[in-house]
């Protein structure tokens, strides 16, 4: 039995609320981005602004390379393009450039 479109589509708007109540309890300030259903997600990190532009994705075929060439083309200049995504019962995962995630973590 296939999902309907709009099965599909409440999924996703479930899973992006999810993710964006899980970046704000870290103390991020969420801003959704109009039309696109993705979120700009703020917060100051040792003293420096940290912008992440997070595409979120609550999908059983997983496609990380294809998720993550969309969120960097999206990308506004100055953030940090990330993936977050997750299958039924699973837990969230997110995905980014490994240039970005040592900068953030180093």
């Amino acid at each position: 039995m296939s999902t309907s479109y709009k099965g599909r589509r409440d999924k996703g708007v479930r899973g992006e609320r999810e993710v964006a109540e899980m970046l704000e309890a870290a103390g991020f300030g969420v801003r959704g981005l109009e039309g696109l259903g993705d979120h700009l997600a703020l917060k100051e990190v040792r003293g420096h602004p940290l912008v992440l532009h997070v595409e979120v994705k609550r999908q059983e075929t997983l496609q990380p390379d294809k998720w993550s060439r969309q969120a960097e083309a999206e990308t506004p200049t100055g953030a940090v393009p990330v993936v977050a995504y997750r299958r039924n019962h699973e837990p969230w995962r997110v995905t980014l450039r490994l240039d970005e995630f040592l900068r953030l973590v180093g």
